[in-house]
């Protein structure tokens, strides 16, 4: 039968009554009651800490009562005085009301009345301008409700690392030292940090503007090709110009030429020179057309280009491309 050695023996005479009142299937309850008597065990070995594991798994297999205040008792010998204070009240509030259970209700709550004067508290105050959508806050990993921000809350004494965490803004951490008894911490949240937001360059609404992402650069590959194109005509029309400027040349020598045979053979030469121009300035041109329609046909798609056509314009007078759109 279990038994709690800091209560009364009348205390004692009711165990049988409340082991009676918390039943267990039958191999949880040999699991609870082995558990509970090496708690007992090493609480009269001194082995505290070791002796609580055991009194919380058996109240995990058969959360009865008796094993309850055991290890709230345990608890308060081990330094865990919130703790041990919590399962006071607990005890307190399960057999209240009840009876057959009133020596274990006046015990719980004489326990925890002399308790609440020893306890510790830590305080995490969360301002108006800390309190961002989504923020979580933990202490050493457990999530601290919302309702308890900025209340003074009954802890073990021992170092708690507090956290803050919301989407889009930098982490935020620190760490604080409660004394065991009748100590008193708070931690502060600041302001939290929004992180650099990223361009998706998809779907609008983002940071680089209506389009939502960057815009797309202006050198294609057709526009890169038409660079290329327009070199060679430009190279092209070069060469076309000096043939000229040494036909041009060859033409006075010809005119100034002493014999007919002189003059024959300086006119044939200028007129191939002649037609080396002819043929340069021919490529220059086409060459510059055709980059012409690469550069403007090339051009990078977005929201707010028009598009670009570019048409051939033929009439009486003459030819030529017609481009509209808009650059």
């Amino acid at each position: 039968m279990r038994t709690i050695s800091f209560v009364s023996s009348s205390l004692a005479a009711l165990a049988g009554l409340v082991a009676l009142t918390a039943l267990a299937p039958p191999a949880q309850a040999q699991v609870a009651e082995t558990l509970f008597r090496e708690g007992k065990t090493l609480m009269g070995q001194g082995k505290i800490a070791e002796a609580c594991v055991a009194f919380d798994g058996s109240f995990r297999k058969d959360p009865a009562v008796t094993t309850l205040l055991n290890l709230a008792d345990c608890r308060e010998k081990n330094g865990e005085l919130a703790t041990a204070w919590g399962h006071f009240i607990e005890a307190e509030r399960q057999t209240r009301g009840k009876a057959d259970q009133a020596a274990f209700t006046t015990t719980a709550r004489d326990r925890a009345a002399r308790l609440e004067g020893r306890l510790s508290f830590l305080i995490i105050n969360v301002p108006d301008e800390a309190r961002v959508d989504g923020l979580t806050i933990t202490r050493n990993g457990a999530l601290v409700d919302a309702a308890e921000w900025n209340r003074d809350i009954p802890v073990d004494g021992g170092t708690y690392k507090v956290e803050g965490k919301a989407p889009a803004y930098e982490a935020w951490s620190t760490e604080v030292t409660v004394g065991k008894e009748r100590d008193k911490q708070s931690v502060n949240v600041p302001r939290f940090r929004e992180l650099p937001r990223k361009d998706t360059g998809a779907g609008g609404g983002g940071a680089g503007g209506a389009g939502g992402g960057e815009r797309p650069s202006s050198f294609t590959g057709k526009r890169k090709a038409a660079l290329g194109v327009a070199g060679v005509g430009v190279l092209a029309a070069i060469g076309g110009t000096v043939f000229y400027l040494q036909a041009s040349g060859i033409y006075d020598d010809a005119e100034a030429a002493q014999t007919n045979e002189d003059r024959v053979r300086l006119t044939d030469d200028a007129n191939g020179k002649y037609l080396l121009a002819q043929i340069g300035w021919g490529v220059g041109a086409v060459a510059v057309g055709a980059a012409a329609v690469l550069w403007f046909t090339g051009a990078p798609s977005s929201p707010e280009a028009g598009g670009v056509t570019v048409a051939p314009r033929l009439d009486p007078t003459g030819g030529g491309l017609v481009v509209t759109g808009r650059f």
